[in-house]
């Protein structure tokens, strides 16, 4: 979970779903454009959407965090 205050973070501005398993060769991102799904599996490119992930997460709150941010927001509504 990214918080509220964050003003940018990477990945911003897209959809981006990362599939992955076993084997790392089967690996699949599918971005969203306006003109429908896009889906790469090309391993550089994939290297970048996993670097993208790990930066991500980093700037993600961890968990404990993250319920406390939840139940703030569930109490404000």
């Amino acid at each position: 979970m990214i918080p509220f205050e964050a003003t940018y973070y990477p990945g911003s501005g897209q959809s981006l779903y990362y599939v992955h398993g076993r084997v790392p060769a089967l690996d699949t991102a599918q971005l969203d454009q306006s003109h429908g799904p896009v889906f790469i599996d090309a391993e550089t490119q994939l290297a970048q959407y996993r670097l993208l992930l790990e930066r991500l997460g980093a700037a993600a709150l961890d968990t404990a965090k993250s319920q406390e941010l939840i139940h703030k927001v569930a109490q404000d509504l």
